[in-house]
C-alpha cells in the first residue's frame, strides 16, 4: 500500500510536534461522524512538560534525536503496545505510521487540495507580513475559510493597544466590515514599539484571532486570517488531546500541574461545550492558576472543584496548561483524583525522585526514574487509551514517602515557645522581685544559654528535613528575637553594673578623703 504525500507531511509535523513532548504514543479518539480514527508515531523518550523552568525535561536518551519506531520496540518497559492503544474497530497501521488505513480500493492516490486523507486537514496559514506596496500606516486585512476561499462580508474587530510608560496601556477596538471579496483596507493606523494590533472575526460561535502584530513606518502589512466552520459537540469534530502532570512538592503542599497539547485534524472548529470539556479537580485543591500563554484557548475555574475548557479550538494544535496546590495531610502516602476532559487520547505522569518520594499512578505502569536535563531525578509513567476505552476519563496518582511530621519537629517548636517564655520570665523578674544585679545577670545568661542549644536543635531538625523552610525561618527569626531581647537586658544589666561600681568606688573614696586629718 502506498503512502499519501500529503498525510505523510502532516504525520512528520505531528511527529516533531510531539518529539518536544517526548510522547511515545498518541491517539485521536473516533469522532461521532463514524470516521474511524488515527495514531500518529511520537518519541519514546520520557520528559516533563515543556516551559517548566522549575525542573528541566529528562533526557531522551539514544532516542532524542527522532521518533521512535511505531512498533513499540523503543516504548518505556510496561507501556501498552501500540496495537492496544488504537481505538476500537481500527484497522492495523503495521509498521508504517504514514499509510493509508483505508487502502485504495480504486488503485489512484489523488490529493486532497487541503491536507489528506483519511480526515487529516493541513490548515492553511494565517499571516501578517508586510507589503512594500501597502502604504505605511495601513493595513489590507483578508477573512477566508477552510479551503483558502475569501470570506464575503466578514465581521471583524481590530484590537489596538498602546503602551507608554509614563501613560500606562491604552486599549481601543474598532469594528470593520469585509467586502465582497472578504478583504478590507484600514489606513491612519500608528507604528512604533509602542502600538500593537490584533484582527479577530467569528463563525458559528468560533472566535479567531491572528497573532498581535506591529506596524514599521516603512510599509504596511497584508493580513490573512482563516476562519471555520464550528461545533460545540465533540462528536463532530476530530480532536484528541495529550496530558502531561507534574507533581512536586513544596513546603506544606504537593504543587500540580497539568499541560494540554490538543490536535484538531479536521476542517470544523471545536468551541467546547462547558459542561463537558471539563476535569474535576481534587477536593481541598486550592490556588488554581492559568499559565499565560497568547492563546485565547485555555481552563477556567468553576464551582464545585471544576475547570471547563473555553476558547476555539481551530484546525492543528493548541497547548493550555495551569497548575494548582493539594495540601498535604501529614501522610506517608496521600493520594488525589483528578477526571479528564474527552479525548485524551494518552497521559503522562511525573514527580519528583527524592530520597523517599515515589510514584503511583493507578492502572498505569510501574513508574520509572530518569534524570533530568537539569540532573535531578524524576519518577515518570504513562500510557495510551487502549482498545474499546474511548479515551483515558481519569487518574488516580499517589505520591509516597512524603515526610511526615516526626517528633523532632514538635520538639523543636515546644522548647522554642518554652524559651521565650523564660526569657520573657526573667525579664519581669528582674523588673518585679528586685533580685540583684548578680542573679539577674546569671538568669539571662542561662537563658541564652538555652537558646543556643535550642539553635543547635533547629537545625538539626532542619537538616533531618522533618520542619519545611518556612516552620524553619519563623521558629529560627522567633529564636533570634527572644536572643537579641536577652542580649539588650544583659547590656543594661553590665551597664547598671559598672555604673552601681563607680558610685561605691566614688562613695569609698569620698569617706576615704572625709576622715583624713
Amino acid at each position: 500500500m502506498r503512502s499519501h504525500p500529503r498525510l505523510r507531511n502532516w504525520a512528520t509535523i505531528a511527529t516533531l510536534a510531539f518529539a518536544s513532548l517526548s510522547a511515545p504514543m498518541f491517539v485521536f479518539a473516533a469522532g461521532g461522524d463514524g470516521k474511524p480514527a488515527t495514531s500518529a508515531a511520537a518519541s519514546a523518550a520520557a520528559g516533563k512538560p515543556a516551559e517548566k523552568p522549575d525542573a528541566g525535561a529528562p533526557d531522551a536518551g539514544p532516542l532524542d534525536g527522532g521518533p521512535g519506531p511505531i512498533d513499540g520496540s523503543a516504548l518505556p518497559p510496561g507501556h501498552p503496545s501500540v496495537g492496544d492503544g488504537l481505538p476500537e474497530g481500527h484497522p492495523n497501521l503495521g509498521n508504517n505510521p504514514h499509510a493509508d488505513p483505508h487502502g485504495d480500493p480504486h488503485g489512484d492516490d489523488e490529493e486532497d487540495p487541503r491536507g489528506g486523507r483519511a480526515g487529516f486537514f493541513e490548515a492553511p496559514p494565517d499571516m501578517a507580513v508586510e507589503d512594500p506596496s501597502i502604504a505605511a500606516g495601513t493595513i489590507v486585512i483578508t477573512i477566508k475559510d477552510a479551503e483558502d476561499k475569501p470570506i464575503p462580508k466578514a465581521s471583524v474587530v481590530l484590537s489596538i493597544l498602546e503602551s507608554s510608560v509614563s501613560k500606562g496601556d491604552s486599549r481601543k477596538r474598532r469594528s470593520i466590515e469585509m467586502d465582497d471579496q472578504g478583504s478590507a483596507l484600514v489606513d491612519g493606523l500608528a507604528s512604533g514599539a509602542g502600538m500593537s494590533y490584533r484582527v479577530t472575526t467569528t463563525r458559528d460561535g468560533g472566535t479567531f484571532a491572528s497573532e498581535p502584530f506591529g506596524l514599521s513606518n516603512k510599509a504596511g502589512k497584508r493580513i490573512v486570517l482563516h476562519a471555520y466552520e464550528s461545533s460545540s459537540d465533540v462528536e463532530k469534530v476530530l480532536v484528541g488531546m495529550q496530558a502531561l502532570v507534574f507533581v512536586s512538592l513544596k513546603e506544606d503542599v504537593l504543587s500540580v500541574e497539568h499541560t494540554f497539547r490538543i490536535f484538531n485534524i479536521g476542517k470544523t472548529a471545536w468551541t467546547p461545550d462547558s459542561t463537558v470539556a471539563k476535569i474535576m479537580l481534587p477536593d481541598t485543591h486550592k490556588a488554581f492558576n492559568v499559565i499565560d500563554t497568547m492563546s485565547d484557548v485555555k481552563f477556567v475555574e468553576g464551582g464545585k472543584h471544576e475547570a471547563s475548557l473555553s476558547g476555539t479550538i481551530g484546525p492543528g494544535q493548541s497547548e493550555v496548561s495551569f497548575r494548582y496546590h493539594v495540601p498535604l495531610n501529614g501522610t506517608e502516602r496521600q493520594s488525589f483524583r483528578v477526571t479528564l476532559p474527552p479525548r485524551v487520547g494518552e497521559v503522562r505522569v511525573f514527580s519528583e525522585a527524592g530520597k523517599t518520594l515515589g510514584l503511583d499512578v493507578n492502572s498505569f505502569p510501574s513508574a520509572q526514574k530518569q534524570r533530568g536535563n537539569d540532573g535531578r531525578k524524576l519518577w515518570i509513567t504513562g500510557r495510551a487509551a487502549q482498545q474499546g476505552e474511548k479515551g483515558i476519563r481519569a487518574l488516580d496518582i499517589a505520591i509516597t514517602g512524603l515526610p511526615t511530621p516526626g517528633p523532632g519537629r514538635w520538639i523543636a517548636v515546644i522548647c522554642a515557645i518554652m524559651a521565650l517564655g523564660v526569657a520573657g520570665t526573667f525579664v519581669a523578674k528582674q523588673r518585679n522581685e528586685g533580685d540583684t544585679q548578680d542573679d539577674i545577670r546569671d538568669d539571662l545568661v542561662e537563658a541564652r544559654d538555652a537558646l543556643l542549644g535550642e539553635f543547635v536543635a533547629l537545625e538539626k531538625t532542619h537538616r533531618k528535613g522533618d520542619i519545611g523552610p518556612k516552620t524553619y525561618q519563623r521558629l529560627r527569626l522567633a529564636l533570634l528575637d527572644a536572643l537579641a531581647r536577652i542580649e539588650a537586658r544583659l547590656d543594661e544589666v553590665r551597664a547598671a553594673r559598672a555604673a552601681r561600681k563607680h558610685q561605691n568606688r566614688t562613695a569609698r573614696m569620698a569617706r576615704g578623703a572625709g576622715g583624713a586629718p
